[in-house]
């Protein structure tokens, strides 16, 4: 099957605008763009794969541009690519056996091996290209695909007998084909008219067992697997020997230069000289580099986080903090995201928490830390009052309203602790709970009480009543999905959140259940969780029941946006009953349907959505509410000519009714909030584009008391 994209217009759409200026129902990638995998040199632009898409580097001007799913790549995840410069087309494989072909103005999707039903293992290891014809080596034999036609042209299945043999490379001289299996080396004419029979190759004498790699250098083909080479080819007169960490450099079989004490690079995954001489380096650690004169001169990648694994991601006071888990954190400010800083101070970052101007760090492996200003502070017994320690596992951080500091320790008697605004420090034994208390969230519900998930074991509920430094009052309980104890639809819980109503949402490995009376835990009445009816085909059910429900998020019109393990990305009514979206890899540009952790920037409404794949994010078209209006804010204003899209009026209070009308004061579009923003597609109550001229924004809480007046200009 083939589909087009148009990915210049996919760019152009790619809400480029960052923040408060990003239209609403946008979708934006927040990736890393370190692990490089693979080379081109695509005229003046040198291409580098990585494990979240493309990007080129432009030799001329030095701009970087990234290609990736939301900009027009039809997938995420690349096995192998090449360059056909007869046709001008790129090629890219991805690890699933999709197929894009990049040209001039388009990217041509093939799923023909993706949605062949194949039998056994189905990957594609490597792409050569002659005469216009790519030959892709595959684990069920070698693939020719017509470039120019965009089809696939055939198919050769060989091996021993007709025990056919997977593809690991492919080498295409001037008069044979050469490719590498499992069983050692097959060979043929590369003219002959029956190379679909098995029986026109030949399997080569001296060459048996696994042959992952055809090597290219300058004394030839070298078949031997036990080369610590990666493949390369002749580079502009150049031969390469290529390890993970050197890289010899031959002209005329003489060795020139020899790169084996090289700090820059760690983990080589390919190389390139390109017809300037200058040697580019594919790292899987440090992306792509660049030497000129074969002299390190600079790490070129587009701007990015460390990693697009991320344990944990939280958005506070305007910045959005990674935590990747792996000896590095990110942080960035959210308004623009285009600076990314890298701390890697902190072993093993898990979790964060800002109070004021102090950034809060618990790691998994070297306990809690705390950024003020330049200042670095680790915590120890000394400094902690004999609480923490520094090889404790922090797994959660939040503050209540009165500052202090709450905080869960896993596998560790100390469960919970707390430091207060006066620095006094304590922590709540819970007998109740296993000794391997491995805690994943930890939450502050509308009455102080604390909620944390313990692994496999349900809820605990801790209150002070307001005492920290007075325990004889606490109160705690571990809630499981025994009626009469909280009946959770499974104890294993992975997400906690408070809504606005003060309802505690739980997200579990069997679905969602809500706390409706959080104020109850401890009398008993009307306690236990329940869990929401929903109807599907005639039938009622409980709400995703059978998904594994990761975590939950709450936006400003009380909405809750539910993320999964293997089913992606849920928003439902405030309620749950209603499906508003459910976005997933096939039907939006997610890149993953598993959903590790959410967040959002309540100021703009966007959705920042971590996977196991990387960091995205999606303009919600619901902000919170203000309780004080002074002014609002429309975006984009004017409307010009050229923007069909949606217009976000923000600064509203909560479930505001709002009316837009003409200067002579026709009801042109009525509407509610969500949260504080409402949206507007520019059409008039027949569906037609409004003219040019001022319209009038009138809006006014559900009381008739918070009222906001705002103008909106189109020009056409």
């Amino acid at each position: 099957m083939k589909k087009t994209f148009f990915y210049l217009l996919f760019i152009s759409l790619s809400c480029s605008l960052n923040g408060q200026n990003t239209p609403v129902y946008c979708w934006q990638e927040h990736l890393s763009y370190t692990n490089a995998k693979h080379i081109l040199e695509v005229e003046n632009n040198i291409y580098c794969a990585t494990e979240s898409g493309l990007f080129y580097y432009n030799k001329e001007d030095y701009t970087i541009n990234r290609l990736n799913k939301i900009t027009g790549l039809s997938d995420v995840g690349i096995s192998a690519m090449n360059y056909d410069s007869e046709n001008n087309i790129i090629i890219i494989s991805y690890l699933n056996t999709n197929l894009d072909l990049i040209k001039e103005d388009e990217i041509i999707n093939i799923t023909d091996i993706k949605d062949n039903p194949i039998i056994g293992e189905k990957k594609i290891n490597n792409i050569d290209i002659e005469s216009g014809v790519a030959y892709l080596s595959t684990s069920f034999g070698l693939v020719l695909m017509d470039l120019k036609k965009e089809e696939i042209i055939d198919t050769y299945k060989i091996g021993e007998n007709g025990n056919f043999e997977g593809i690991n490379d492919c080498y295409i001289d001037d008069t044979s084909i050469f490719v590498g299996t499992n069983e050692g080396v097959y060979f043929a004419d590369k003219n002959s008219s029956t190379l679909f029979d098995f029986n026109s190759w030949t399997k080569h004498p001296s060459q048996s067992g696994v042959i992952d790699e055809i090597i290219v250098t300058y004394s030839g083909i070298l078949f031997n697997n036990q080369y610590p080479f990666i493949k390369v080819r002749n580079c502009n007169g150049y031969y390469l020997e290529v390890g993970n960490d050197f890289i010899n450099i031959y002209q005329d079989d003489n060795l020139i230069l020899d790169l084996n004490s090289d700090s820059n690079f760690s983990n080589i995954q390919d190389v390139l000289i390109d017809k300037n001489n200058v040697l580019w380096v594919a790292d899987s650690s440090n992306s792509l580099l660049k030497y000129e004169n074969f002299e390190f001169l600079e790490v070129i990648k587009p701007s990015g986080p460390a990693s697009n694994t991320t344990e944990n991601i939280k958005f506070q006071d305007g910045f959005l903090f990674l935590m990747h888990n792996n000896n590095s954190i990110t942080t960035s400010r959210t308004e623009d995201l285009i600076e990314w800083t890298y701390w890697q101070q902190f072993d093993n970052a898990v979790c964060s928490e800002k109070i004021g101007n102090k950034i809060y760090f618990g790691s998994s492996s070297s306990g809690l830390w705390k950024k003020d200003g330049e200042q670095l502070i680790r915590y120890t017994p000394a400094n902690t009052q004999n609480i923490l320690d520094t090889n404790y596992y922090i797994s959660n951080l939040t503050s209540d309203k009165e500052g202090n500091l709450w905080g869960t320790i896993s596998n560790s008697g100390k469960a919970l602790f707390v430091r207060n605004f006066d620095n006094y420090w304590d922590y709540f034994f819970m007998s109740q709970l296993p000794n391997d208390r491995d805690i994943r969230n930890l939450i502050i519900d509308d009455y102080g009480q604390k909620w944390g998930s313990v692994r496999a074991k349900g809820l605990f509920v801790y209150n002070d009543n307001g005492t920290i430094e007075d325990k004889s009052d606490d109160q705690y309980k571990v809630i499981t999905t025994s009626i009469g104890n909280g009946n959770l639809p499974s104890q294993e819980v992975y997400a906690l959140a408070n809504d606005l109503y003060g309802n505690i949402w739980v997200g579990t490995k069997e679905g969602v259940c809500v706390f409706y009376s959080p104020s109850s835990v401890f009398s008993g009445y009307n306690f236990d969780a329940q869990q929401i009816i929903v109807e599907e085909n005639g039938f009622g059910q409980y709400l995703l029941n059978s998904e594994i429900v990761y975590s939950i998020l709450i936006d400003g019109g009380n909405r809750k946006w539910i993320g999964t393990l293997g089913s992606g990305l849920y928003l439902l009514s405030e309620d749950g009953t209603e499906e508003i979206y459910h976005f997933t890899s096939k039907n939006s540009p997610l890149i993953s349907d598993n959903i590790l952790d959410l967040e959002i920037n309540h100021n703009t409404g966007e959705i920042f959505i971590s996977t196991d794949k990387g960091l995205m994010s999606f303009r919600n078209d619901a902000t919170a509410a203000k309780t004080n209006i002074n002014s609002i804010e429309i975006f984009p204003n004017p409307v010009r000519e050229n923007y069909y899209g949606n217009i976000s009026i923000n600064g509203l209070a909560f479930e505001s009714n709002v009316k837009i009308t003409d200067v002579s004061g026709n009801l042109v579009f009525e509407t509610n909030s969500n949260g504080g923003t409402a949206i507007w597609n520019g059409t008039d109550a027949n569906n037609k584009r409004v003219g040019t001229g001022v319209y009038l924004v009138f809006s006014s809480d559900k009381y008739g008391d918070e009222k906001a007046v705002g103008k909106i200009l189109f020009i056409h």
